[in-house]
């Protein structure tokens, strides 16, 4: 009897085993920022629907560490600017020196992002100029606000001699020490509208800077990866727009990906737009056009692409 007890103990410890979901994670960034908040959105539609999954939104840097640790397989999905991935894929930016990432494989373009930058009233920062001789965050060195920054000061023939200071904070600090005036402005890379600026307008009076003019159109014109675009104010209780520049927050994976777990996200995605735009506002306009067109300069994965050629438009 024992012997058979034995025997069926180990037969129930195998199916439960069978049975265990496969695990999968999706890199995003600063627990405060919209990519966690996407990534979030995006976990709990698959959890809810897919008994044999389970996805586990991970908070990170940024859009450079995740590219790096989806390279090194820390990661098996994550949301980068669309920008990040040009330069993955060419070896540029904060990428010179490594291979290509030529396994790198999209599978959703997400959302327009715009570069925000925030500055204290007080600051006197009315344009991109005006954060010459300024303390200035531009985020954390794995975050791709801190690449876009760059690139973009880098264009208009600035460095760090430049600013008073260039720290990288994360999205939350560096919020704190822009209300609280120990820095003057906050530069970021997000959707909106978006709940972090809703707190700066509203706690300490922040102050959405416009970025335009001859050399910001220079560069758009010199840079695929970039979009003109403006942050209605009106999402904040303000009047008018705020002229920017734009790149997108895309999800991506590497080709080694299995083909049902990537079918799975973007099935379970298109099944739930209306839901996973209230979990997350930025993704409120999502559309399936846009989820395969917009922003992706690595190949869709072959799943994605099945996928999306099974849905339609």
């Amino acid at each position: 009897m024992f012997r058979w007890m034995a025997v069926a103990f180990l037969s129930v410890s195998t199916v439960a085993q069978a049975q265990d979901p496969r695990l999968y994670t999706i890199g995003s960034g600063d627990v405060n920022g919209s990519y966690y908040a996407a990534a979030t959105a995006l976990c709990q539609e698959t959890n809810r629907a897919e008994a044999a999954l389970r996805c586990s939104p991970e908070a990170t840097p940024g859009s450079i560490y995740n590219m790096e640790a989806l390279r090194t397989r820390q990661l098996d999905f994550a949301i980068v600017q669309s920008d990040v991935q040009t330069m993955a894929l060419t070896g540029e930016g904060p990428f010179v020196g490594k291979p290509a990432f030529s396994d790198l494989r999209s599978v959703m373009s997400l959302y327009p992002e715009t570069l925000t930058v925030l500055a204290r009233p007080d600051a006197h920062i009315l344009s991109l100029g005006g954060l010459v001789g300024k303390r200035v965050d531009i985020g954390l060195p794995a975050s791709g606000r801190q690449a876009t920054a760059m690139r973009l000061l880098t264009a208009l023939g600035l460095d760090r001699t430049d600013f008073r200071a260039l720290l990288e904070l994360t999205t939350g600090t560096g919020l704190d020490e822009l209300c609280a005036g120990r820095i003057d402005a906050t530069v970021l890379i997000l959707g909106h509208p978006s709940s972090v600026v809703d707190r700066a307008i509203n706690e300490c009076d922040a102050r959405l800077v416009n970025i335009s003019g001859p050399e910001v159109r220079a560069f758009i014109e010199a840079n695929d990866d970039y979009v003109y675009s403006s942050i209605p104010r009106s999402v904040y209780g303000k009047k008018g727009r705020i002229l920017s520049i734009g790149v997108l927050a895309t999800l991506v994976t590497r080709t080694d990906m299995p083909d049902d777990i990537v079918a799975a996200i973007i099935k379970n995605t298109i099944a739930n737009l209306p839901s996973i735009g209230v979990s997350a506002a930025v993704l409120e306009k999502l559309s399936v056009r846009d989820m395969q067109e917009s922003g992706l300069a690595a190949p869709l994965h072959p799943a994605a692409a099945a996928m999306f050629a099974e849905r339609g438009n």
